[in-house]
């Protein structure tokens, strides 16, 4: 075998062993994306559609507010309709659609023109018996996740890595006070620490005159 030979044959030898590595390659990627990424994916989507499977639903409460007036009938009338089968399924249909009719009339052109959307809320809820029931509903949904974000970083700051024993109970305590208060100025340290060595304990503090520890 000529030197040429031996040249081809080890090229041909390189390019076989560079497929076997890129079959191999793209095997382990195809069991990775059957494996892993697949069912992860999976699992996420059926999740979300669990936790947020009445988005309709929050969209709906749209027709409530001032600008609503201006959508067209059958689209007022489909939300309407989303948010009377939800909530007000004990009332007529039809009774809720007349409320409406006249709810919006009163927004274009009517006494309710010239207000502000909190005022017009409270109207609704006051002037009209089946449709204002909607109203106390949609002001009880948040807005946003600002709140639980908020939590999150509460908890971050309660929960340090010398206090990482916090649990249940004590934890959800000490976030409330972190965020409703009352002010540290306004805090009874003094009753806390009568409180606290009530019972023996192994701490003590380093004032030798103090009473309280023993």
């Amino acid at each position: 075998m000529t030197l040429q030979d031996w040249g081809h044959s080890a090229s041909l030898l390189n390019r076989r062993e560079a497929e076997e590595g890129m079959m191999q390659e793209t095997d382990s990627s195809q069991r990775f994306q059957s494996r892993v990424m697949d069912p992860y994916l999976d699992g996420l989507i059926a999740h979300l559609e669990r936790r947020f499977c009445e988005v309709g639903v929050v969209a709906a409460f749209g027709i409530l507010g001032p600008q609503a007036a201006t959508l067209p009938d059958d689209t007022a009338h489909t939300k309407l309709r989303i948010l009377a089968e939800k909530f007000c399924s004990r009332v007529d249909f039809g009774t809720v659609l007349e409320e409406w009719a006249s709810f919006k009339e009163q927004v274009v052109a009517g006494p309710l023109k010239n207000k502000t959307q909190l005022a017009i809320l409270s109207d609704l809820s006051s002037k009209y018996e089946e449709f204002g029931v909607l109203y106390p509903t949609m002001s009880l949904l948040a807005v946003s996740s600002v709140n639980c974000e908020r939590d999150f970083s509460t908890m971050n700051r309660v929960k340090t890595n010398i206090r990482n024993r916090l649990q249940g109970d004590h934890l959800a305590a000490c976030m409330r006070i972190s965020i409703n208060g009352p002010d540290l100025s306004d805090f009874p340290y003094q009753e806390a620490l009568e409180m606290f060595f009530q019972k023996p304990r192994k701490i003590h503090c380093s004032d030798k005159s103090c009473t309280l520890c023993g």
